[in-house]
């Protein structure tokens, strides 16, 4: 498995693809805690049906919604960020461990559990991604040796753009969720969003294909 990670790490759609990942999951979770913060209802479906009345119930337990909301906005921001998406995977994993056994446990229907499950299959990659910034927890103390130095940098992976990208994400998120959503907010929120994600993923490659020529 460790050998597998390692040989996905040299491939460039690999890579693009974790760092997309780490923005849809974070955004996932980005998006739904707003109304939690706020002490808002996340939905109206009427009590009397299961997926309601579980609703119901944790909306009624006051500081308990604000605290899932809270766990979500951290956890998501921390994964889009990049630049602390390892903690974010692992705050992440079993607040969205949970909200998968949820899915299954109570009637959500057929789409909400696969969704969720595959959120969870995909922090579980993630966190499979960084395994050499947390192995060293399972390690006796007489046999930890860590030498990063001669590490090669994946300057694609920390390159700053991506950053700066996942800030924006958040903010939008927040902002549009603030604002209120409509019809005008909604299209404005898209457009933003999509703009900020081309424009980055441009640069971003740009920058790496000028490394690699001078390299």
């Amino acid at each position: 498995m460790i050998r597998l990670i390692d040989y996905l790490k040299q491939q460039l759609l690999v890579k693009l693809f974790v760092i997309c990942l780490r923005y849809l999951i974070g955004f996932a979770f980005v998006f739904a805690s707003i109304v939690k913060i706020r002490g808002e209802r996340f939905t109206s479906i009427s009590p009397s049906q299961p997926v309601g009345y579980f609703f119901e119930a944790m909306y009624q337990s006051g500081f308990y919604w604000n605290f899932l909301g809270w766990a979500q906005l951290i956890s998501g921001a921390l994964l889009m960020s990049q630049r602390f998406s390892t903690i974010g995977a692992m705050v992440f994993f079993p607040v969205i461990l949970n909200v998968c056994l949820i899915t299954h446990s109570v009637d959500f229907g057929s789409g909400t559990p696969t969704i969720t499950t595959l959120m969870l299959l995909g922090t579980a990659f993630l966190l499979l991604w960084d395994y050499k910034k947390w192995m060293i927890l399972f390690q006796r103390d007489h046999t930890i040796y860590l030498d990063m130095t001669k590490e090669p940098e994946d300057r694609l992976m920390n390159d700053g753009i991506w950053t700066i990208a996942g800030l924006l994400f958040v903010l939008l998120t927040i902002a549009v969720q603030i604002v209120g959503a409509n019809q005008s907010t909604i299209l404005i929120w898209i457009v933003a969003m999509l703009g900020v994600g081309i424009s980055c993923f441009v640069i971003g490659l740009l920058r790496h294909r000028k490394r690699m020529r001078i390299h």
